[in-house]
């Protein structure tokens, strides 16, 4: 109950790259076989359009204000402190040719020094299948949860 999920709708098989993603939280699941509980049904409640975008696809002018980071995207990365050899599988918000923000329920500090890698590099806004460093500019708590947004900048090399 209250675990946070990224659900695709709607999901196409056959298409290549980002699909529309909506941000929802479980509130309320029970087996769907009692016997062995491998499968379980779950109702969701849906907190809201989060959209898919890759380069040079959507309105982007229209994107351009919010939180100051670009364009509403969900893509998959993978977020880790410097010193931390394991990372976090989270979700971006919103990308721009040089910041995101992605949620977390992990604590980081403002100025902490983070690394991201896209889970799809290919596809990725910043281009390339690294690692990149950022720094923490920006932290958010949403009311009534314990998800964090989090805003970081690639740092220049």
């Amino acid at each position: 109950m209250g675990h946070p999920l990224w659900v695709t709708i709607p999901y196409d098989a056959q298409t290549a790259g980002a699909q529309p993603e909506t941000a929802a939280r479980v509130v309320r699941c029970w087996p769907a076989d009692e016997e062995k509980l491998l499968r379980w049904n779950v109702a969701m409640h849906f907190e809201g359009a989060a959209q898919a975008r890759t380069r040079g696809n959507g309105n982007r002018a229209a994107n351009k204000n919010q939180n100051g980071t670009g364009n509403k995207i969900s893509l998959p990365i993978r977020v880790r402190p410097q010193n931390v050899p394991w990372h976090e599988d989270t979700m971006t918000l919103e990308v721009s040719s040089e910041k995101l923000k992605f949620v977390t329920n992990r604590e980081y500090a403002f100025g902490q020094r983070l690394l991201v890698s896209f889970d799809a590099g290919g596809e990725a806004p910043w281009g390339g299948d690294r690692e990149w460093e950022t720094q923490v500019t920006g932290i958010e708590m949403e009311a009534g949860n314990e998800t964090l947004c989090v805003t970081v900048r690639k740092k220049k090399r």
